[in-house]
């Protein structure tokens, strides 16, 4: 553990009631760490922590919708001065939403809320990350890639991409979005927010939607 060629660890947990993908991705230090997209349970990201003897740098959102972000708080309780980071076109001014009778919170309510923008590379927990960004899931959808490893959030799937007609979705801006992923060399690993990961490779050859973009 902590030696300088220890390779990257990526672990996924699947949470909340959409089943979305958290990850922890820890470096050549392995006492400390990355969260993208700390979905709903807390209590279950902080015993996986705990069990991997690692505590988390920085919080890293792919997007802002409330199936991605619910943890957030709880992490908070645990590292009050833990950063969090977001695009700005997913930061609303309002705190609070609402989706299918129930109030959520939104980005903008956590604390030490960061923004990042496309080409920014954020150093956190022994890692560089780079900053993609990939409109059109919500208008301000990164993807984040570390090394070999592809975290696209919602924006591409296995097999598949995420829906556009949540409000501030953008079909072109998905095209947009998903041409410039499949023009990415060389190949990738990908972790999607929801289902199983892949490879940039395999999608540019079966994923439907990356195919018909490459061939215009």
């Amino acid at each position: 553990r902590g030696g300088l060629d220890r390779k990257m660890v990526i672990t996924r947990l699947r949470l909340g009631e959409f089943a979305t993908n958290c990850y922890i991705i820890q470096g050549p230090q392995s006492d400390v760490c990355i969260v993208i997209d700390p979905a709903d349970n807390g209590p279950e990201i902080c015993r996986t922590l705990q069990a991997l003897g690692t505590i988390p740098q920085a919080v890293l959102l792919t997007h802002s919708h409330f199936d991605h972000i619910l943890a957030v708080p709880y992490l908070q309780q645990q590292w009050p001065n833990l950063p969090v980071f977001c695009h700005s076109l997913d930061c609303p001014k309002e705190t609070t939403e609402k989706y299918n009778g129930k109030i959520y919170p939104t980005v903008s309510a956590f604390q030490n809320l960061c923004h990042y923008s496309e080409g920014e590379t954020i150093t956190a927990g022994g890692l560089n990350v780079q900053v993609i960004f990939t409109p059109g899931h919500t208008p301000g959808s990164v993807v984040l890639i570390i090394e070999n490893a592809m975290f696209t959030g919602d924006t591409l799937f296995k097999g598949s991409i995420c829906r556009t007609d949540f409000e501030g979705g953008d079909s072109r801006a998905m095209m947009s979005s998903l041409r410039r992923l499949a023009a990415l060399q060389p190949d990738y690993d990908v972790y999607p927010g929801h289902n199983e990961s892949t490879t940039l490779n395999s999608e540019r050859a079966f994923n439907p939607y990356l195919k018909i973009l490459q061939e215009r």
